[in-house]
């Protein structure tokens, strides 16, 4: 893997494990990126006019662009224009379109659009950004707040002023999670429910740690199997507890603190970190409604990013199914199980709706101030 300058890879990551098998190799990539840098990054950073975002993602999301045009060139044969000999404009008919979740100020889904991937994204507040942007590019990008379906079935409709998302997307889109925050651990359920019969592929980069209600939380480290042996499973809401009430340090003695980003550089402190915690729980929860997950490493412009993908699911096992219930039902009822469990430690999953709503009744009402900004 070539590095970016100035920066230097975990010690976990300077060695392919075995999890980061998702067949994409870096060289490809670093070569798509500068194409992507040299055509895109300049114009971009004259025409944006965001305040309270950094134009320094631009050179981030160029570098997921390139990272998932090789990531589709591998699972659709589809090909951005440039490697195209005699461009058509429907030259990537194999390529079933992309949904970008929160995609923020766009630049995503309009480097992917201009490079001849068909697909759309919506945020929860309209940029500015958008405006500076082609109309074709302009008409793919929308205000809506995604309310997840299972919780406008148990408070019933939302009574919001806003477009609403419920997760209906077209069959065989590939979802892109982010940093989506409250809807990372959603996106695998979210994959599963809007296509039963055959659930969405999904790329993931996770982000703030959020319960499927929403609200911020630190899931606890997994476990290793050993542990697992010698910890009462009756323990385990303390554990939770004693996990979150103890984050990591924010203050401390230097030496303290070096040693604590020390440790988050190794594998086992990765994985005891809060965005450790948060890979282990998501990639958990695509694997419950049996999604192959794969994990990879993005080396992007000044950070490093592992993420998930979900291209396919493992093969149902018929002892599992009941009689007389296909694999979409059963799929269905496996979500939502799931969906109860994880709400349990809100009040159970008409009190995580409510937390959700309110959430977004907030986010909605904040409009007009970012607007002003």
């Amino acid at each position: 893997m070539s590095s970016v300058p100035g920066f230097r890879l975990p010690s976990w990551a300077q060695t392919p494990s075995s999890g980061n098998q998702d067949g994409v190799s870096q060289d490809p990539i670093e070569t798509t990126y500068h194409r992507l840098k040299l055509k895109y990054a300049e114009s971009l950073h004259q025409n944006w006019v965001e305040k309270l975002e950094q134009p320094k993602q631009i050179l981030e999301q160029l570098y997921l662009a390139a990272y998932l045009i090789e990531l589709w060139r591998g699972m659709y044969g589809a090909v951005p224009a440039t490697d195209q000999l005699q461009p058509q404009p429907n030259s990537n008919v194999l390529f079933p379109g992309f949904v970008s979740l929160a995609c923020g100020s766009g630049i995503l889904v309009y480097v992917l659009y201009m490079e001849g991937y068909k697909g759309s994204g919506f945020d929860a507040r309209r940029r500015k950004t958008w405006e500076t942007y082609p109309v074709e590019v302009q008409d793919c990008l929308e205000e809506r707040i995604y309310i997840p379906q299972p919780f406008t079935d148990a408070t019933g409709p939302p009574d919001i002023e806003a477009e609403i998302h419920t997760g209906d997307f077209p069959a065989d889109v590939f979802i892109i999670s982010d940093h989506s925050d409250e809807l990372t651990v959603w996106t695998p359920l979210m994959a599963a429910l809007a296509s039963p019969s055959s659930p969405l592929p999904f790329f993931i980069i996770p982000c703030c740690s959020c319960s499927l209600s929403g609200t911020r939380y630190r899931y606890p480290p997994k476990k290793s199997m050993s542990e697992k042996k010698s910890v009462n499973f009756n323990t385990s809401t303390s554990a939770e507890k004693y996990v979150e009430q103890n984050p990591q340090p924010s203050s401390g003695d230097l030496r303290s603190l070096r040693a604590t980003k020390d440790e988050q550089k190794t594998e086992r402190g990765f994985g005891n970190s809060m965005i450790g915690s948060l890979i282990a729980k998501t990639r958990d929860i695509a694997e419950e409604v049996k999604f192959e997950v794969e994990e990879t490493y993005l080396q992007t412009p000044g950070a490093f990013s592992r993420a998930l993908i979900g291209r396919k699911q493992q093969a149902e096992e018929s002892a599992k199914t009941s009689p007389g219930q296909n694999s979409q039902s059963a799929l269905v009822d496996k979500v939502t199980k799931i969906i109860e469990r994880e709400c349990a430690k809100d009040g159970g999953v008409q009190a995580a709706a409510k937390l959700w709503i309110e959430q977004a009744k907030s986010l909605h009402r904040q409009q007009g101030d970012w607007e002003n900004k």
